[in-house]
């Protein structure tokens, strides 16, 4: 164990600790902690019962596991990720996460990559929400060198050779707001328009899979062409009213990318809000009112406090030695009927 946690008074709960207590051998811990086949569900269930009596146990532990979140977004995703940390923070014992938010049009990377490093490699945990980028992958990478955990979440980094990734399966995310397009549309032949900043690996993801879905099921619809957001409501509002100008208004807007607010606008302005169906993710307290207003049509979003939950757990198990390979979380689609559950 590196230096920064030798002189810690808590430990956790390790695989050789779950094994003596279950009566089992480490290596069949290992099996059932990785949902690997062989394990009697007897067995299994005296393996998992072991382990939540220990970290029940550890719960008290004198000081609380020290988490940093860096977090490279939009401002109302900042916005959200915040009070989700404040969530977790006081929900979750012996967890204490330190947010660091910044503006993805005022984030210059290899700065940004450097506070990762640097702050990040005095923590006993780093969350990770940022964009592709070499200098961000070299950063994550130095961290897991020391023997840092660390998690990305809600966009993958994986050339970073991070520790784990939480969050949707953003192809499938795509997918999803294909087909809420298709249906929504009528069958025949109609363009629409994607938003995106080419930024995050999670757009591009959304990006292919809503491709795909139109080619197999609704082959009649017709992707425009992009057009590449900075995040900015101001400036997002600006392109699309030029681009609106130059070629005309589309049936349907998907946004993969943040700035609702500038897409809501351009529309509004054109006087074309409840004639486009529009699309675009996270569930935020503007994107809640766009759909409650009628602007939006559908949010395909997730839970914020539950895969930041789930990722300061995975810290905290993976710094007692135990490491589980986490699944993708629940996609959530969000109309103008439930966005306020």
């Amino acid at each position: 164990m590196i230096d920064h946690l030798q002189n810690r008074t808590w430990k956790g709960p390790k695989v050789q600790e779950i094994a003596k207590l279950a009566g089992v051998g480490p290596a069949t811990v290992d099996r059932v902690l990785n949902n690997r086949s062989g394990v009697r569900e007897r067995t299994r269930a005296r393996v998992l019962g072991a382990l939540e009596k220990l970290k029940n146990e550890s719960a008290d532990r004198d000081i609380p596991l020290h988490i940093r979140l860096f977090c490279d977004s939009g401002e109302t995703f900042n916005a959200a990720m915040a009070a989700a940390v404040t969530e977790v923070n006081r929900t979750l014992a012996g967890i204490e996460i330190e947010g660091d938010y910044l503006t993805t049009s005022e984030v210059e990377p290899s700065s940004f990559a450097r506070r990762i490093e640097q702050e990040g490699s005095a923590a006993d945990g780093v969350v990770v929400i940022a964009r592709e980028h070499p200098a961000i992958n070299r950063a994550i990478r130095k961290l897991r060198s020391i023997e840092i955990p660390v998690i990305c979440l809600t966009t993958d980094l994986p050339s970073s050779r991070r520790s784990a990734y939480i969050g949707n399966d953003q192809y499938a995310a795509g997918s999803v707001a294909a087909l809420l397009i298709g249906n929504a549309l009528p069958k025949e032949r109609s363009n629409i328009l994607i938003v995106m900043s080419v930024a995050f690996r999670c757009q591009q993801e959304r990006e292919m899979g809503f491709r795909r879905v139109l080619r197999s099921d609704f082959s009649y619809l017709k992707i425009e062409e992009r057009v590449i957001s900075d995040d900015r409501p101001e400036s997002t509002c600006e392109q699309l009213t030029r681009y609106f100008e130059a070629h005309g208004y589309p049936a349907a807007i998907y946004n993969v990318a943040g700035a609702n607010r500038g897409v809501a606008k351009a529309l509004e302005d054109a006087g074309k809000a409840r004639d486009t169906v529009f699309v675009g993710h996270e569930l935020t307290n503007h994107s809640r009112n766009l759909l409650e207003s009628g602007v939006m049509d559908y949010v395909i979003s997730h839970d914020f406090s539950g895969e930041l939950t789930a990722a300061a757990k995975w810290i905290r198990e993976n710094v007692s030695g135990v490491t589980v390979e986490p699944s993708y979380s629940q996609i959530l689609v969000h109309t103008r009927y439930n966005c306020g559950l």
